[in-house]
């Protein structure tokens, strides 16, 4: 290794319970090891951890950190880098939780001199974290509290007397411990995992960041002229589907397939679909308003957002296939209406929609069985009614009612309601299922299996060759190979942490990012030792996993996935329990044989 790292290098602990911080720098080893975002932050949790012998550390108690670590490109001309990490113990699967956001946030945490900011404790009140160049500041939060994360960015800008403070915050999903509650900054979450019920646990409001310095490049010619080469690229057919209709064009594809899961995963189509599709939206412009929106530092600006005429532009919600997937199909919704206002509610809020909608699918099937009250939201709890979205997610948020019982995530509200409820409950190590038909799609039903995360389709996008060759039958060797490589590939993307929307805007990706990384930091990198990097935060995340209790046993997958589909193409198709278990110790064995051969 030569060089030496040229971008911030510095972790700043803070301490909450004892207002106390330090600083240390990393040395050039951890980050050629490690290379930035997911694998930093994944690195420092897992010394904070061995360094304590910490283990089966409580989610929700002060031993548990949160580590924020930047993007090695953020702050720099490289398109779509704006992105950091969040990793820590999550409260829905007591396993590591470790989320990405992007924008403005990212960039001014290297603005601020800080690789990564880890944050441990417990807070005696409410209070805001704000990081003034070098100083460190608590600030009183109660005030805050009950506001959006919206609301908290503008009245701490206002009492900064400062435009560019930059805020990272929780909603009152976070405030109450909802399992499922999101981090939010400059409109962005680290949606999955509980993350902001961990903020809300150390009574942390927010952390907010007043950016002083620059970032310096090792060599600024190179990295700009590879940045303006892939910054064209971003605006050509590669990301034309983002840029006219961003994610929610899946719905349409995933429906004709036959793999659009419907009313919690009891069927693989929806005859509403067309309802709730954003073409849908664009189609009817004397009804909705489109409005566009991105990231920092990204040409592509991806987010289509949609709002009714008439109302405050300011409830615009995002067409992303997850959100509107989650309270429609998987809800049995056609309603357009509904679906965008239950992802405003959940964004104001601060929970993640995925899971928010997974839980109301798992209460819809609990009361067509008689487990839970069908009008306990004034409104039928039941497939197709729209109505229930907006007072269901209202008491999950305030934890009032039925509420305080959905708060706790699908798995953990199976187990207190009992009786049949288990069936109806589709997760993976608590986790809830994501919007891809895994009965259909094989190679994917191994990824989520294995998932350190649970049931995360981002981790491993192994959904991927399954779409683009569906019918395909691949041998158990294979699909192991496929797993890891898919697994490894998404591990350097959410590391260096560049957006995935753009992965297809690189030629050979491993050496022009191996390259794009030696330009920026300093540090010589090939694609032997990117790819090398990946299996080892692999190792790391699994032992953290371990620490906490994970064993292989907890590689499976929902009992509803191992009965046969009964709609569509697919229809007959299961996942086989044995032929699953096999294809886990395979993998688990493949696994080891790359750790040992990179001793």
């Amino acid at each position: 290794m030569s060089g030496r790292f040229a971008g911030p290098r510095t972790v700043l602990e803070i301490d909450l319970t004892t207002r106390r911080s330090r600083r240390y720098d990393l040395d050039d080893a951890d980050f050629a090891d490690a290379l930035g975002g997911v694998g930093i932050a994944v690195l420092l949790l897992e010394r904070y951890l061995a360094t304590r012998e910490l283990t089966r550390v409580d989610p929700l108690g002060p031993h548990n950190p949160l580590v924020f670590a930047a993007g090695p490109f953020a702050a720099t001309a490289v398109p779509a880098a704006n992105k950091h990490a969040l990793a820590t113990l999550s409260p829905l699967t007591g396993l590591l939780n470790e989320g990405l956001s992007s924008s403005h946030w990212s960039a001014a945490l290297r603005r601020c001199g800080l690789a990564a900011l880890l944050i441990e404790g417990t807070a005696e009140g409410w209070t805001t974290v704000v990081l003034d160049g070098e100083r460190v500041v608590f600030e009183d939060a109660a005030a805050l509290i009950g506001t959006t994360a919206r609301e908290t960015t503008k009245a701490l800008r206002a009492a900064w007397n400062e435009r560019a403070l930059r805020v990272c915050a929780i909603g009152i999903g976070g405030e109450n411990g909802v399992r499922y509650a999101a981090v939010e900054n400059d409109g962005r979450q680290a949606g999955r995992g509980g993350s902001g019920a961990v903020m809300g646990a150390k009574r942390l409001k927010a952390i907010a960041l007043r950016a002083h310095g620059s970032v310096r490049i090792a060599d600024p010619a190179a990295a700009a002229e590879f940045a303006a080469t892939l910054k064209a690229r971003t605006l050509g057919p590669q990301t034309a589907k983002y840029r006219i209709l961003g994610t929610g064009a899946n719905m349409r594809v995933l429906e004709r397939m036959g793999q659009l899961p419907t009313r919690n995963f009891t069927a693989s189509s929806f005859a509403g679909v067309e309802s709730v599709t954003p073409e849908r939206a664009r189609e009817t412009k004397a009804e909705y308003v489109e409005l566009r929106s991105g990231c920092a530092g990204c040409p592509v600006q991806c987010e289509h957002m949609y709002v009714k005429r008439g109302r405050d532009r300011k409830s615009a919600a995002a067409s992303e296939y997850e959100s509107v997937w989650a309270f429609g199909p998987n809800c049995g919704i056609a309603d357009l209406d509904a679906v965008l206002d239950a992802i405003d509610r959940c964004d104001r809020y601060g929970l993640d929609t995925i899971s928010t909608g997974g839980t109301l699918a798992f209460a819809m099937e609990c009361a067509q069985h008689g487990l839970l009250d069908r009008d306990a939201f004034g409104t039928p709890l039941e497939f197709g009614n729209g109505r229930v979205l907006g007072p269901a997610i209202d008491a999950i948020a305030r934890r009032t009612g039925p509420g305080e019982l959905l708060a706790l995530g699908v798995r953990a509200a199976a187990a207190a309601i009992g009786g049949s409820a288990p069936r109806y409950a589709l997760h993976v190590k608590g986790l809830e299922l994501p919007g891809y038909e895994p009965r259909a799609l094989p190679t994917y039903a191994l990824g989520l299996a294995v998932c350190t995360r649970g049931a995360c389709h981002n981790r491993a996008a192994t959904y991927d060759a399954d779409l683009r060759a569906p019918g395909t039958v691949r041998g158990e060797a294979e699909r192991v190979r496929m797993t890891i490589e898919a697994e490894d590939y998404a591990l350097i993307w959410d590391s260096l942490v560049l957006c995935k929307f753009i992965r297809d805007c690189f030629v050979d990706f491993y050496a022009e990012a191996a390259a794009l990384w030696t330009a920026v930091t300093g540090l010589t990198l090939d694609a032997g030792k990117l790819r090398a990097s990946a299996q080892r935060t692999w190792e790391r995340k699994r032992r953290i996993n371990a620490r906490q209790g994970w064993t292989a046993a907890d590689d499976i997958l929902p009992r509803r996935l191992l009965t046969p589909l009964t709609d569509g193409p697919y229809a007959g198709s299961a996942v086989d329990a044995a032929e699953l278990a096999r294809a886990c110790a395979s993998y688990s064995a493949a696994r080891a044989d790359l750790a040992n051969a990179a001793r």
